[in-house]
């Protein structure tokens, strides 16, 4: 009977102060802009080229998810010149509770424009980028939960949501 009651008593309080438990972490273009640039350039040496993403600028479309960015990219054959352009991508965003880290994650090219690169090899190019993403994205941090923080810390547990709200980028987390 103590037992039960205490376990009523334990669960009741976390209802209580759940929002002790909830945190809110909101990010505007600029800031994740800020965050994100530094990490860059990307590089990609395959067998057949080097591959180049550098100048990132990120874009938050409302009501999505993911995290856009438009980065320039370079594609350096070991034989013959560099070729130019730009790449748009979005991802999502992944976190890892073990270090309290927020990543993005499933890039999805959609644009790509290297106009000087012959037709035949737009396929090729394609790829190399996806390579690129696939392999450097995921080690990308967006953001890194504070450990001296003490409702961050207890946050650090569980991702509930991710969300564009107003241009933002929302990241809703916490044990409730």
């Amino acid at each position: 009977m103590r037992v039960a009651c205490w376990g009523v008593l334990v669960v009741l309080g976390l209802f209580g102060c759940k929002e002790t438990f909830r945190r809110e972490v909101v990010f505007t273009a600029a800031e994740l802009q800020a965050k994100i640039a530094p990490q860059f350039p990307l590089m990609r040496q395959g067998a057949l080229a080097k591959v180049v993403l550098r100048a990132p600028e990120v874009l938050l479309k409302a009501d999505s998810p993911r995290v856009g960015l438009r980065t320039e990219m370079e594609i350096v054959p070991p034989l013959g010149r560099a070729y130019r352009g730009m790449m748009v991508f979005d991802a999502g965003v992944d976190y890892k509770a073990d270090k309290g880290e927020f990543y993005l994650v499933d890039a999805r090219i959609s644009a790509l424009d290297l106009k000087e690169v012959p037709g035949r090899y737009q396929v090729f190019v394609h790829e190399l980028a996806n390579q690129v993403l696939s392999r450097y994205l995921d080690q990308l941090v967006v953001y890194r939960l504070d450990p001296d923080d003490f409702e961050e810390s207890l946050a650090k547990l569980v991702l509930k949501k991710v969300a564009i709200e107003g241009g933002r980028l929302v990241l809703h987390i916490g044990l409730i």
